[in-house]
């Protein structure tokens, strides 16, 4: 996307679609040359974002970048974007937000590789963060994996046929396993060249130096530790790991989310920025 700004004025085109670009960019020059107003050019950076709020968030810091997000997917496992269910086996609960209920919906399909396809041509640069992995799949006795994202069974249908840990070796066998099929994905859209993992980890201190705890049963060590295990995996698949220090992982206890160990000080999104726009 090319953004030209002059005299508080911007103009934005897709460099893809000439149709009346040309026409509306001369009228623009002709009127900053009119007004003697400098014309400032950038070209912004379109974003996928395939994760959870740890890269969501930091959209907020996207125009210091001449970054833009193009879309968002949340809440779905990797294993389960690859390894679809049925539908008819969930109730997605009527009281659940319109956001909610399409990411749950996308998690129960698997609709991941579908959105990569339609999106492929317009991205520039695809972000991915593991967040959402922490809370395992379960397996559905009638095929395929869910997220678990605290979605019921339908009224009737057949219990669940287990679940599966993060960071146990079975979860790790499966991620693998669908990892493939993500590079597979990535590389027949033209994009394993553009994908960067936003490799954060869970933050020990908040912003003002202090050890960090939450009510969440889960601790910064477990995360953290299980973590680079999939990291590297990523990494030997060919997938570029954006990694943020440990001291730059900052817990922010006024966090509109509320306090989290991924719910980050601003200071740390920056942080994740400028090692992807490094790395990329």
């Amino acid at each position: 996307m090319l953004v030209l700004v002059t005299n508080g004025v911007s103009f934005q085109a897709d460099v893809e679609n000439r149709a009346d670009t040309s026409i509306r960019l001369e009228n623009f020059i002709r009127c900053s040359v009119e007004l003697n107003c400098p014309i400032k050019f950038s070209f912004m950076t379109r974003v996928f974002i395939y994760g959870g709020c740890t890269s969501r968030d930091a959209v907020e810091f996207y125009h210091d970048y001449d970054f833009e997000l193009l879309t968002y997917v949340a809440r779905q496992s990797l294993i389960s974007a690859f390894q679809p269910a049925d539908p008819q086996e969930f109730a997605i609960p009527n009281d659940a937000g319109p956001f909610q209920k399409r990411m749950i919906a996308g998690d129960i399909v698997g609709n991941l590789p579908a959105l990569i396809s339609r999106n492929a041509k317009n991205t520039d640069l695809f972000v991915w963060d593991l967040m959402i992995e922490r809370v395992g799949v379960a397996k559905v006795r009638s095929g395929g994996f869910v997220t678990r994202n605290g979605v019921s069974k339908a009224p009737g249908a057949r219990p669940s046929g287990g679940t599966y840990e993060f960071g146990t070796t079975h979860h790790l066998r499966l991620w693998a396993w669908a990892l493939g099929k993500l590079v597979k994905s990535l590389e027949r859209n033209g994009l394993l060249e553009k994908i960067v993992i936003n490799a954060t980890p869970w933050a020990t201190r908040d912003t003002s130096g202090k050890l960090f705890q939450s009510r969440s049963s889960l601790s910064p060590d477990w995360f953290n530790s299980n973590v680079e295990k999939y990291w590297r995996l990523a990494e030997d698949a060919g997938i570029k790991v954006a990694r943020i220090n440990q001291e730059l992982a900052i817990a922010d206890p006024n966090h509109k989310w509320g306090p989290a160990y991924f719910h980050y000080a601003p200071e740390t999104y920056k942080a994740q920025l400028e090692a992807i726009s490094t790395i990329r």
